[in-house]
């Protein structure tokens, strides 16, 4: 059915005889990279021509059926400098020209005094996303994609590392323009932040891009400066904390803050091919504590079970990468690239919490005919996942005769992911304040390795009235294998046994084959683009155990299949006030299918008193989304203000209950409601100062979550709000300063609440003239020793009675000092690089 809409429409276009033609492709001066929805205009006899275009998704621009003559173009978006490209010349011996790379420039202002110096706007904004430079956030140098996320409003990063986008964590990662199957916080924290030329958040992506995604896109695109000849850059970094080491009692385990990390990069082009290659090396260790306190409802001793615990939760995370490839140049107008990409990753953290239970009230009082059962136990436990990834693919990009664009995309990955948790339980003498006899040892392991393929055709071209159309085909398909192992401790023979009844594999097969085709023009001052998105999903999960461990009461299946045709529009417009100022309007249907990680039915007890499993029968969710932002510029000033709504169907929450044979917590995931957030988002560009620039981002927004958990109607909202800033002063030609905060307030989840929270922190950058090519930066991280992250959680039964309540409390130690060092060097002139081109491929 589409494939005939897609023939109709380009049929039904009517491409007239030609007389003259003029083409070309816009870029950013600064990135490099190809500028979509860009305004170009056409002068003749200083008369503005009524054939203005917009450039593509590509950058690309092309004009048909000119009269012979003189012409000129003007090239305008708002926040950069309109530039004018005078006297093209079409004549008889010339009637096409082919322009090649123009480049647009951001208005950026100049600082007095500063030889050759400019402050370049921290964020930008296009018709479907914000784009932010990751230079300008020094205090996450020597990082991960990860520390530079946490720096932008709209993004956080929880105590686990998880990143999330306006309050979810479930959106795609795109690496250069390029999907990937890794789970978004596992790959992020894989990407060396020092390769990083900027960050696209897309939150309302066009129909060209996967529908996948809450929270949209998060798009990383690495430095892109080519060169003919050789580069180098090679970088270091060490840290520590050493005024807050430790040793913990129990376990005798070293606490600290260290962290090192280093990487080398290579680049080498000559005529038409450039060839590039790195490798980068980053182990951290996060030095922090945990208290929780927590009861669970005793239906059989009608009492509560008070579980208090305290103690060190050292986390360590480190990771290696690789990466090599080319890029090829047949013609001007056809270009291979191909890249490689392997990377190595290990992340955990252990706990070493001392529980103190007993039975009472609510309040913690003892309860008459209620035996007390005070005991102490000492839960040592680590918590490992291991992954390892492969990924290669191969573009072949192609300008056509007629001026229309053709790509082909292939890409393989493989993962190989494990996890493995080992948990003992001890009797624990409090008066000694010693570790006694083990009671419990639980030993559980997975392993899931993922083969995934996707190809990519993408076609493009401009019509006779000046308007683009596109569409494309992109069948996509991935595999994981997985299984699962539950091990205990015979006290008696000291031999660890195989708990059969819980162990488990499955076999997951999902293919999604998509089509879409998307239209974009302009009329008078609005810019369009109109996208429709077909998607439909084959997928099947078989388990091996169909009696599996399971807290919902429905029947257990062997096998679970998803066969699913959804459409998914999209919406995108600009229109232009004045040259100042600017109205956009976004708007997208998009889905949520499951990650496997919440569905495979794998028990796992995460501390003595959680218990963990998924559920196989989880189905997809389906998001509305709408926004409407305002860009002004006031002088030197530019201010975006961006109000967003999201709608969430059938959504899945992560849900508590109790364990009854053991009395503890429980928890899996389920579709049991919907959320909806309404809000405002703020980021603005303040250059005030000669010396100094302002970004501040953040946003207000009433959220809502409405659910039914196991009987018990949930109806949770809160009006929540964050604000983050980021400070560069420009000190002389040889130091810079910078610093940001971090502020978000608390918010409700389906099941609880987690609490505010800030961190500031300081970075000092020298790159000294004496010593061309190197530069250091000393960096002071949690300056207020504030990194505190706190959360409570509640669950109900059926009848309303308070069946769970614990609070937590993740304290992370600091202030933790930084210090890198890097050095460049650059044998060759510049070459300006557009997207998809080497840069575009370092990972």
């Amino acid at each position: 059915m589409l494939c005939v809409l897609l023939i109709s429409l380009i049929s039904s276009a009517s491409f007239a005889q030609k007389n003259g033609v003029i083409q070309g492709v816009v870029c950013d001066k600064e990135s490099g990279e190809k500028f979509p929805f860009a305004t170009v205009s056409l002068l003749k006899d200083n008369t503005l021509l009524p054939v203005g275009v917009i450039t593509d998704e590509h950058g690309g621009f092309k004009f048909d059926g000119l009269a012979l003559g003189t012409y000129h173009i003007v090239l305008s978006f708002i926040g950069y400098k309109t530039d004018t490209i005078p006297k093209l010349i079409l004549n008889k011996q010339n009637p096409k020209l082919t322009l090649g790379t123009l480049t647009i420039e951001a208005a950026n202002v100049a600082i007095e005094e500063v030889e050759v110096l400019a402050m370049a706007n921290t964020v930008s904004n296009k018709i479907d996303r914000k784009s932010y430079r990751a230079e300008d956030f020094s205090t996450a140098r020597g990082g991960t994609a990860v520390d530079v996320l946490n720096k932008l409003p709209a993004i956080s990063v929880g105590p686990d590392g998880e990143v999330s986008v306006r309050g979810t964590n479930d959106f795609m990662v795109y690496l250069n323009g390029r999907p990937t199957q890794m789970e978004p916080s596992i790959l992020l924290g894989q990407i060396s932040g020092d390769n990083i030329q900027h960050i696209d958040v897309i939150t309302v992506p066009t129909a060209k891009y996967d529908a996948q995604g809450k929270g949209g896109i998060i798009n990383i695109s690495t430095k892109t400066n080519g060169i003919e000849g050789f580069a180098f850059t090679a970088t270091a970094k060490f840290g520590a904390s050493p005024w807050e080491n430790k040793t913990d009692p129990y376990d005798g385990y070293e606490l600290n803050d260290d962290r090192y990390s280093g990487g080398v990069n290579l680049m080498y082009g000559i005529d038409k091919l450039t060839l590039f290659g790195g490798f980068n090396y980053d182990k951290k260790n996060v030095n922090g504590a945990r208290t929780g306190d927590a009861r669970v409802w005793d239906y059989e001793w009608e009492a509560y079970k008070h579980m208090e615990a305290a103690g060190e939760r050292p986390e360590w995370y480190e990771y290696y990468s690789a990466n090599a490839g080319m890029d090829y140049k047949f013609t001007e107008s056809t270009k291979l690239s191909a890249s490689y990409f392997y990377g190595n990753r290990t992340e955990g953290r252990s706990a070493f919490y001392v529980y103190h239970n007993f039975y009472g009230d609510a309040d913690k009082n003892p309860i008459d005919g209620v035996d007390l059962n005070e005991e102490y136990l000492y839960n040592p436990n680590t918590d490992n996942r291991y992954g390892e990834f492969h990924t290669g693919n191969i573009d072949l990009q192609t300008i056509l005769a007629n001026g229309a664009e053709l790509t082909t995309s292939f890409l393989y990955e493989h993962s190989s992911l494990s996890r493995n948790l080992d948990n003992f339980n001890y009797v624990f003498d409090e008066e000694n304040d010693q570790v006694a006899e083990i009671t419990d040892h639980y030993n559980q392991w997975d392993n899931t390795p993922l083969d995934a393929y996707r190809l990519s055709v993408d076609y493009s071209r401009s019509l006779t009235n000046g308007d683009k159309i596109g569409f494309g085909l992109q069948p996509q398909y991935f595999q994981i294998e997985g299984s699962f192992s539950y091990d205990t401790l015979d006290l008696v023979t000291g031999n660890m046994l195989d708990y059969t009844d819980l162990e488990n594999a499955i076999d997951l097969n999902r293919g999604i084959y998509t089509a879409y085709v998307d239209y974009s023009g302009t009329w008078n001052k609005l810019s369009y683009m109109l996208g429709l998105r077909m998607e439909y999903t084959d997928q099947e999960m078989k388990i091996a155990n169909p009696d599996y461990f399971t807290i919902f009461e429905r029947e257990t299946k062997s096998t679970y299949k998803v066969n699913q045709l959804d459409w998914f529009p999209t919406l995108h417009g600009v229109y232009l006030l004045n040259q100042s100022s600017k109205l956009s309007l976004a708007g997208s249907r998009r889905i949520s299918r499951p990650a496997i990680k919440n569905m495979s039915p794998f028990l796992y007890r995460r501390h003595l008193e959680v218990y963990e499993v998924g559920d196989p029968d989880l189905q997809p969710e389906y998001i509305n989304k709408l926004e409407v932002g305002f860009d002004k510029k006031i002088g030197k000033q530019k201010v975006n203000l961006t109000g967003f709504y999201r709608g969430v169907e059938n959504a899945i929450f992560r849900v508590n209950t109790t364990y009854q044979e053991e009395v503890v917590l429980i928890r899996s995931y389920t579709n049991s409601g919907n959320s909806k957030s309404l809000g405002i988002e703020l980021n603005a560009n303040l250059n005030t100062l000669s010396f100094a620039k302002f970004f501040i981002g953040g946003s207000v927004f009433h959220y809502r979550v409405k659910g039914d958990i196991f009987g018990y109607k949930t109806d949770n909202a809160s009006t929540n709000w964050s604000l983050k800033g980021n400070a560069n002063f420009i000190l002389t030609k040889e130091w810079r300063f910078t610093t940001d905060f971090d502020v978000k307030s608390a918010t409700v989840t389906a099941q609880g609440q987690n609490d505010a929270f800030y961190m500031a922190n300081t970075a000092l950058d020298y790159e000294p003239e004496n010593l061309e090519n190197w530069s250091f930066s000393l960096r002071v991280l949690n300056i207020l020793n504030s990194n505190i992250q706190g959360l409570d959680t509640q669950a109900f039964d059926k009848d309303a009675l308070e069946i769970f309540y614990q609070e937590t409390e993740y304290n992370r130690t600091g202030p933790i000092a930084e210090f890198s060092i890097s050095y460049s060097f650059r044998n060759g002139k510049s070459k300006r690089k557009t997207l998809n081109t080497v840069g575009d491929k370092e990972f």
